[in-house]
């Protein structure tokens, strides 16, 4: 089972922070669109990082998520991202190895979030 991350306390500016500092480190990152007048479907866009990241507001849905194995021969890793949940909606996502995440965490103060 894959483990949220309680994201609710952080500042814009530290989400910012986080992600770049999760760019600096990741394996894989990618832009997704979704523009439902056009396709209900999801496409992935060539977008630099810092035109994605102006489009990140405090109304964006944003996650740090602890990614276990599953149906897949993708490694265990953490998702970072978000969506700008807006009429056509961007998504973020950056995948970091575990070994790679345990520094941002502890430097953000991030913790699971209880179910």
């Amino acid at each position: 089972m894959d483990i949220f991350y309680n994201t609710q306390e952080l500042s814009l500016e530290k989400k910012i922070a986080l992600l770049d500092d999760c760019k600096a480190v990741c394996f894989l990152w990618w832009v997704d669109k979704l523009d439902c007048s056009v396709s209900f479907c999801r496409e992935r866009i060539e977008m630099t990082y810092e035109e994605i990241i102006q489009k990140l507001t405090n109304k964006s849905h944003f996650v740090v998520i602890d990614r276990k194995h599953w149906l897949s021969d993708e490694k265990k890793h953490f998702e970072i991202g978000f969506c700008t949940m807006a009429n056509i909606e961007y998504f973020l996502f950056i995948h970091v190895e575990d070994k790679m995440i345990c520094p941002i965490i502890e430097k953000y103060g991030l913790s699971p979030l209880k179910h």
